[in-house]
């Protein structure tokens, strides 16, 4: 992966060019405080409240407990996702001129009050949430629904030329989630389990993935072919990596040739993007599963705004 452009100050993160998204649903009030809200953290390079109202406070001669209100009510300020989502997503991808895009969906949970099932850019050891869904922690419900419908709402934001690999772990695999995926016009590297059989198209016999594994460490298979008694179509990866316990093993709509299974390891960057920003999985999940125009965008723009500053 091609490490992103580095920018040197805060001043140059296009903090205008994101509020040209809220223009039709914010005041021109909101839209200065969301501004302020957005370049204090980026210039300190930490989500802490209790900075960012001081250095708020310093810089504006405005008490820093009214930078606390004024910053708990553009949490209630709703907006629209499917519009800014996709937004979220252009402006990612532009800033960082990334030739390719590398999706991951994972959950993170904020003990047993809330789970975030979020999907975001990974790029350079760290992961760029771009859109989210928030739910109440230890309650029944399909994973399955709120993951196509965040697929649903980022289609379309990216030009058709652009490579996009959608990364999974095991516990999200299915059928459906990898059609949905392949609607967007997006490629699927989802990881399976090894239980299951797989009959590749110069074969006519079904064989179980594990006998499609290499013998040693440090190489790779991928085969075309049929995978599961439903016969999706699709090609079969299995990457063993040098020190690794076990393999990988992945189904993509990418030709055999075309694919490489070790770019299934950038998935583990969401999670240690959730660890690198800690505080974003606090801050979006104590919204109490809504949305919120200014938060929610001055959480990603923190997020942006302080990897590619180099803070």
């Amino acid at each position: 992966m091609i490490t992103p452009k580095r920018h040197n100050t805060a001043v140059e993160y296009p903090i205008t060019t994101l509020l040209q998204h809220l223009q039709h649903t914010l005041t021109p009030t909101q839209r200065e405080r969301i501004h302020w809200l957005l370049f204090a953290p980026i210039a300190l390079g930490t989500l802490a409240q209790t900075r960012v109202c001081l250095y708020l406070a310093q810089l504006t001669h405005i008490a820093p407990n009214t930078w606390r209100q004024r910053r708990k009510r553009l949490r209630q300020q709703p907006f629209p996702e499917q519009t800014l989502f996709p937004a979220l997503l252009r402006l990612v991808v532009a800033w960082l001129r990334l030739p390719q895009v590398f999706l991951a969906l994972d959950a993170a949970t904020l003990g047993n009050r809330w789970t975030v099932l979020a999907r975001g850019v990974v790029v350079h050891h760290h992961t760029i949430p771009v859109a989210w869904k928030v739910v109440r922690g230890n309650t029944k419900g399909a994973w399955l629904p709120m993951c196509e419908a965040l697929l649903g709402v980022l289609r379309g934001a990216l030009p058709k030329s652009l490579p996009v690999y959608v990364l999974t772990d095991r516990g999200l695999w299915s059928p459906e989630l990898f059609a949905a995926i392949v609607r967007n016009r997006w490629h699927p590297l989802m990881r399976i389990n090894a239980q299951g059989y797989f009959r590749p198209l110069w074969g006519r016999q079904k064989r179980a993935f594990a006998s499609l594994c290499p013998a040693r460490a440090g190489q790779q298979a991928a085969i075309a072919g049929e995978a599961f008694r439903y016969r999706l179509q699709c090609t079969l990866v299995v990457f063993w990596g040098e020190g690794a316990q076990e393999p990988w093993y992945l189904l993509t709509d990418l030709p055999a040739r075309a694919v490489c299974g070790s770019w299934y390891g950038y998935r583990m960057w969401m999670e240690q993007g959730f660890r690198w920003q800690g505080a974003w999985v606090f801050w979006v999940a104590s919204v109490s599963c809504g949305f919120c125009g200014g938060y929610g965008l001055g959480v990603v723009g923190v997020c942006v705004g302080v990897f590619v500053g180099g803070a």
